[in-house]
């Protein structure tokens, strides 16, 4: 098995974080101020919600958590083996329906949403076949990549920052309750650690940590700059981040907005890898006789059939999955699963 660094993993774990803040910023449903309230209460409730994960790491550092499962009992591991297969089928969906949304959003002109979208799926279908190395790798790149056009953003909006754009509104319990539950359902990368932990060489704790401290400074910046570039727009604002690079200018560049499509296809591209990569090591690890690379093919042909089936009827969202059965899912994969097996018995009782 070819292992990976911590900060990689913390690359890659971050990568697939910022997705959603890239592209689907809740200002169009909450009010600012409940916003970030709501989004600090639920990096808090993710801080705690890792501690089993990481528990469990360090209890079984060469084995997954469909290893562990499944040395436990075959039949509840195979079980467990494909809700991880069938939670990344939905994450991966979701993601191509999101981003094809932003592309027949923000350049209606440019290609057919479903060329995009099948072009992006066979790319990280590729870079899943490589393995983690590979999306390791472009992860570093497309980290560099996304901080390097945020800091050109930051600096050509520097001038157009104003304190007076900013508009406070009385945060509503029910606003900030919305935002907290919409957040957890958005930690996806909740599903990714427990599967790609014995990838990581050492630290990898670490690795979860400061994903989590990546993803709240970033946010936190972009939220700050939206707010003191944008002020009331961002009522009626789709994207708010994307929409500052039509006011950034620089003496090279007019626009800034097509210059900060490529961070956002590669960010896409490499969450859409992920999660490929980790269905295929769950299905892999329950049905051992066939090959892993075909369920790979499947995990493809099942996420990106069902995203092209509704964004050519321009379904782009679907609330029971996306929110509530992700959650779920989240939630029992991600923090239930791995609280049980971190404190249950050692290896005597496993079974060959």
């Amino acid at each position: 098995m070819r292992k990976i660094s911590f900060g990689q993993m913390m690359v890659i774990l971050f990568i697939s974080r910022i997705f959603y803040a890239m592209t689907f910023i809740p200002f169009f449903y909450n009010d600012v101020t409940s916003q970030v309230i709501g989004f600090s209460i639920a990096t808090a409730l993710e801080c705690l919600a890792v501690i089993p994960v990481i528990i469990l790491y360090k209890k079984y550092p060469d084995k997954n958590i469909c290893q562990v499962a499944y040395e436990k009992s075959k039949l509840l591991g195979i079980l467990i083996c494909v809700a991880f297969a069938f939670s990344a089928v939905l994450v991966v969906n979701r993601l191509f329906r999101y981003f094809g949304y932003f592309m027949y959003v923000t350049f209606p002109d440019f290609l057919p949403t479903w060329i995009i979208i099948s072009a992006i799926a066979l790319l990280a279908f590729y870079a899943a076949f490589q393995g983690i190395e590979a999306i390791s790798r472009t992860a570093g790149i497309t980290f560099g990549f996304f901080v390097l056009s945020f800091i050109i953003v930051i600096a050509a909006l520097w001038t157009k920052m104003s304190f007076t754009n900013v508009i406070y509104t009385y945060p509503k319990i029910n606003d900030i309750s919305h935002e907290v539950y919409y957040e957890m359902s958005r930690s996806s990368e909740l599903l990714l650690f427990p599967i790609l932990y014995p990838y990581v060489k050492e630290k990898a704790g670490k690795s979860l940590y400061g994903a989590i401290a990546l993803k709240l400074i970033f946010v936190y910046l972009i939220i700050s700059i939206c707010v003191l570039t944008l002020g009331s727009y961002l009522n009626i604002s789709k994207f708010p981040f994307f929409d500052l690079g039509t006011y950034a200018e620089t003496f090279i560049i007019e626009r800034l907005d097509a210059f900060l499509l490529p961070a956002w296809i590669l960010i896409a591209f490499v969450k859409a890898a992920l999660f490929m990569f980790i269905g295929k090591i769950a299905l892999s690890t329950g049905f051992k006789r066939v090959k892993s690379n075909v369920f790979l093919l499947i995990i493809l042909v099942a996420a990106l059939s069902a995203s092209l089936a509704a964004v050519l009827q321009a379904k782009w969202n679907y609330g029971i999955f996306d929110k509530a059965v992700l959650s779920i899912l989240i939630l029992v994969l991600g923090v239930v699963l791995p609280l049980v097996y971190c404190f249950g018995k050692g290896d005597e009782n496993e079974t060959e």
